[in-house]
């Protein structure tokens, strides 16, 4: 498939592993504690040191307590005046710094509930802060900290039961719903042959230079303004002032749960003879036509059977015991009339709802629609045409599923399930060596991407790298590695396989999302953090971690090329 990504130059090459100049891209400071050092909002924004203290559980919410230290920047970027790093965008500035906690077992993300009181931070001084966030469920004891930058996930954070419902430092906020959009699902900028990432423009703050703790859909929850003078307390104080009002956004359907802040992450699987995009609550079989049907026809094929089967199967497996509602739509590619092409949909539906019938009997509510060409999951013309109509001609059978059901795969005889037990990554404070390096050009422009170990947790895999600008010039603010059928996301070109498999693992996205609409995924927001030349900026994706206990897979890193035996822990 063609990835979104403009390389105008010759192929991604192999390169040894290098060690890239001015120093890693995320620093784990001295002294243990899940603490990490980064680069955090925007291109060449705040440089700091973030420590996760750990997540309480309270009477009706879950708080998140870190603490904070803006950092001068020691390597500014290339072209920016020397010395310190002056506060991104100057005076008034402020930095986007939405923090989620995704729980990977229960495979749910949270987003903030609250405003939180704008404090005062100086240069160099820690600030603690607290997040409030929807209650936990009480199974949970571990969650992962998604922070918008290259210090990336802490994992292994402890869920520790409160003795108070108050909320820490941030007293007298208001409570606002979870859930919403994810920021920048809009029309991506266009011009130019770099590709982009959707993302909104930076919020504009309060006096001096500010943190903005959004909730990942377009909230701010209020600005913390950092000074530039050097403190010598180790907490600054907050300074008293107004919390920035919420606006409130409306949840797109299916990115919340009852719960109120809690949305459902999808995993999303490409086979063969099928696609399977899953969550906690919901699931869809999406069945290649070419496979079950004979050309422009109705009529089953030889292979149909077995496919059918597997589907069947899987229903009866994970179907919630109290819907068991089976929405079948059929759906053909963007050729030939669209009238006939419906009609084609609606009698394939129909064929799939009668088979599905024979093999699960009556106690199922079944439902049979043709959609034609309307909703293409795969965007035709260009190179990748054929294969992208092929995905388009499809029967979706999707249905909700009962909770801690094992997820479907792709491949209908691989075992479901990333593994019999998932549990959550331990902390990890450092990525490991380079395991392998490419570079790939972009304009004329050189880029190298440096592959860390992989590794688990819970029911995902994480994909580890970091960035390098080999030059000339700075990399685009606005950079990213999007694919074009998974738009909004930092690194959906990026994805995985099992050596010797057919399945193809992508980026785990944020909420439901219609097909080829802009959404959010499991990244860090972003793909550039730093732009000078030499500069490393760490990059992080989740993806649905491969059935069994799988070390190696093969990384296709979208216009890097494709790196084979990456270790996975």
């Amino acid at each position: 498939m063609t990835a979104g990504c403009s390389d105008s130059g010759p192929a991604a090459a192999r390169v040894d592993p290098p060690r890239a100049p001015g120093g890693p891209a995320t620093t784990p400071a001295a002294g243990g504690g899940m603490v990490k050092e980064g680069w955090f909002g925007g291109a060449d924004g705040l440089h700091a040191r973030v420590e996760i203290k750990g997540v309480e559980r309270q009477a009706a919410r879950s708080v998140l307590r870190l603490a904070l230290t803006p950092l001068a920047s020691a390597t500014p970027s290339a072209g920016a005046s020397g010395g310190a790093a002056s506060p991104p965008g100057g005076t008034g500035a402020t930095v986007p710094f939405a923090v989620s906690l995704l729980d990977p077992v229960g495979r749910r993300l949270y987003r903030p509930l609250t405003g939180g009181q704008p404090a005062q931070l100086t240069m160099g001084a820690a600030q603690e802060l607290s997040i409030e966030y929807p209650p936990l469920p009480q199974d949970v004891q571990r969650v992962t900290v998604i922070t918008p930058g290259t210090a990336g996930e802490f994992t292994g954070v402890p869920v520790t039961t409160g003795t108070s419902a108050g909320t820490g430092s941030s007293p007298g906020t208001g409570t606002t719903p979870g859930g919403g959009t994810a920021p920048g699902t809009g029309t991506p900028p266009g011009g130019g042959t770099e590709p982009r990432n959707g993302r909104g423009p930076r919020t504009g703050g309060g006096p001096g230079f500010g943190v903005a703790f959004g909730d990942g859909a377009g909230r701010g929850l209020g600005a913390v303004p950092v000074g530039t003078t050097t403190s010598p307390s180790a907490t600054a104080t907050p300074a008293p002032s107004t919390p920035a009002p919420s606006t409130t956004a409306t949840p797109s359907p299916g990115t919340t749960s009852p719960s109120g802040g809690a949305i459902d992450l999808y995993s999303i699987t490409e086979g063969e003879t099928r696609d399977v995009t899953s969550s906690p609550s919901d699931e869809t079989l999406s069945l290649r036509a070419d496979v079950l049907f004979d050309s422009d026809s109705d009529k089953l094929s030889a292979r149909a059977g077995q496919v059918l089967d597997q589907a069947a199967a899987d229903i009866r497996r994970t179907i919630s015991a109290t819907d068991r509602a089976v929405a079948i739509d059929g759906h053909t590619d963007g050729a030939g009339d669209a009238s006939r092409n419906l009609d084609l949909s609606r009698r394939r539906a129909q064929t799939v709802e009668k088979e599905l019938k024979k093999r699960l009997g009556d106690t199922y509510t079944y439902t049979a629609t043709g959609k034609g060409k309307a909703d293409p999951v795969a965007k035709e013309g260009g190179s990748g045409d054929a294969a992208a109509r092929a995905r388009n001609r499809r029967v979706e059978i999707a249905y909700k599923v009962r909770q801690g059901a094992t997820i479907a795969t792709g491949t209908p005889s691989a075992t479901p399930g990333a593994s019999a037990s998932p549990t959550p990554a331990a902390f990890r404070a450092q990525d490991g060596t380079t395991v392998a390096s490419r570079t790939a050009r972009f304009g004329q422009a050189t880029r190298r991407l440096n592959v860390k170990p992989f590794y688990r947790d819970g029911a995902y895999l994480v994909a580890v790298f970091e960035i390098v600008n080999e030059g000339p010039g700075n990399t685009p603010a606005d950079a990213s590695y999007a694919h074009q059928d998974y738009p909004g996301g930092a690194f959906t070109a990026f994805s995985v396989s099992v050596p010797g498999g057919k399945d193809v693992y992508r980026a785990v996205r944020i909420g439901a999302a219609a097909p080829g609409a802009y959404a959010s995924y499991v990244d860090p927001g972003r793909a550039t953090f730093r732009t000078g030349v030499g500069q490393p900026a760490r990059g992080f994706v989740y993806l649905p971690a491969p059935p069994g206990d799988v070390k190696k897979v093969t990384f296709d890193a979208g216009p890097f090329g494709k790196i084979d035996n990456v270790p996975v822990s």
